[in-house]
């Protein structure tokens, strides 16, 4: 099939590929305890597997985006997915929780391919930058929904067959995209792509991978994008690695109460998701990413008074569907806007793919050092969302 004619079934393949790195880093986080508990490990060593994945994701971004100009975007995405699969089932079967943090490492690192390259191929199938960022846009969309929508489905699996089940899960996904994408994705990348050629000719991968992020660096708005995406990364994967110690252990409910928390905040991200679409139409990505900066900052804060005073708990839920709503705009704002910059596509791509996951490789087990609890959480939803708010000023500034 056309993909430049026909890119809905291609979209929803890319879209998909784009969720599968956040679903292994978030698909397990209702069962931390649990897997503590049977693992031996303490939090902060359970909450690391997820700071290796993240790690994985956002380095493996770095040499898998360059490497899909230089050999074309299907191979890099089949290698990625089915390295991503093997991982998934090696991760059900783990004996130790050394052992799962090394493999989520992996899995990570594989799964970054099908992230960098979804959206080489979006860049490769539309006509123009308009066009583009819309369709970027609904990656992001989806890339944003799956930290959230994760959580609730591996609670439910877990619930019938343990926190095993949820990896299997996983792999099972992913021997069904590696069927979608023989199917459905063709080799996108031409001799005549925006950024191509100049990866093909490299003498080695090094050197392609070095003259890509070149290209990325140069960029002082791109530089900036990314800055404030790592920052506000840092808070959103706190929150995630945490949430679950928050309701379970420190409120004391059952595990499907923090499915119902987490739905309400799949609901409130997806919802600011829909409105960022709409909205982007008229606005700068930057000025929508601003604003859910600031909801950001107002959430974390209600969070840490709220704990502070002992406020109700119905009230902290709300407070964490708001900082999701914040996010909501966050992430497709961000990704959207380094489309737009005068960097190339591909290391666009990469740079701020790379700077949302490794913005969250300190996030994520922050709160198991200084405690995981709501008044420590809502500090760091505070502090992250700062600083980004001040990147997000400072670029906005420079780029008008």
């Amino acid at each position: 099939m056309d993909p430049a004619r026909r890119p809905g079934p291609v979209l929803a393949v890319l879209a998909v590929l784009t969720a599968l790195a956040p679903l292994s880093v978030d698909v397990y986080t209702p069962s931390l305890p649990r897997i503590g508990a049977d693992l031996g490990g303490a939090p902060w060593v359970i909450q690391s597997s997820i700071t290796a994945c993240l790690a994985g994701i956002g380095i493996g971004q770095l040499a898998f985006g360059p490497l899909s100009d230089r050999i074309g975007r299907r191979p890099v995405i089949l290698v990625g997915v089915a390295g991503w699969t093997l991982a998934s089932v090696a991760s059900a079967f783990v004996p130790s929780a050394l052992t799962l943090v090394a493999i989520r490492g992996v899995a990570g690192l594989f799964g970054s391919a099908g992230i960098v390259a979804a959206r080489s191929v979006v860049r490769d199938v539309s006509e123009d930058r308009a066009v583009m960022g819309g369709r970027v846009a609904v990656l992001a969309t989806v890339s944003a929904g799956a930290p959230v929508v994760a959580p609730v489905l591996g609670a439910a699996v877990a619930a019938l067959w343990g926190w095993r089940a949820d990896f299997l899960t996983l792999a099972g996904v992913g021997a069904l995209v590696i069927v979608g994408v023989l199917v459905l994705v063709p080799e996108t990348r031409t001799a005549d792509a925006v950024d191509g050629p100049r990866a093909v000719s490299s003498g080695s991968l090094v050197g392609a991978v070095r003259e890509s992020l070149g290209a990325a660096f140069r960029s002082r708005e791109l530089r900036g994008v990314a800055a404030m995406l790592a920052a506000q990364s840092f808070g959103f994967y706190a929150y995630v690695a945490t949430a679950s110690y928050v309701v379970e252990r420190e409120l004391g409910y059952g595990r499907d109460v923090f499915t119902l928390v987490f739905a309400t905040n799949a609901a409130a991200m997806v919802g600011a998701n829909l409105l960022f679409r709409r909205l982007a139409r008229r606005n700068h990505p930057g000025t929508l990413a601003g604003a859910g900066l600031v909801v950001s900052l107002l959430a974390g804060g209600a969070l840490a008074a709220i704990a502070v005073s002992r406020g109700p708990d119905p009230l902290l839920w709300a407070a964490s569907a708001l900082f999701a709503a914040g996010v909501g705009l966050v992430l497709p704002g961000s990704h959207t806007w380094g489309q737009l910059t005068d960097a190339p596509s591909g290391s666009a791509s990469a740079l701020t793919g790379s700077a949302q996951f490794l913005g969250g490789v300190l996030g994520s087990p922050v709160t198991g050092l200084l405690g995981a609890t709501a008044l420590s959480l809502g500090f760091v939803l505070v502090a992250s969302s700062a600083v980004a708010l001040g990147v997000h000023r400072r670029v906005r500034r420079a780029s008008r």
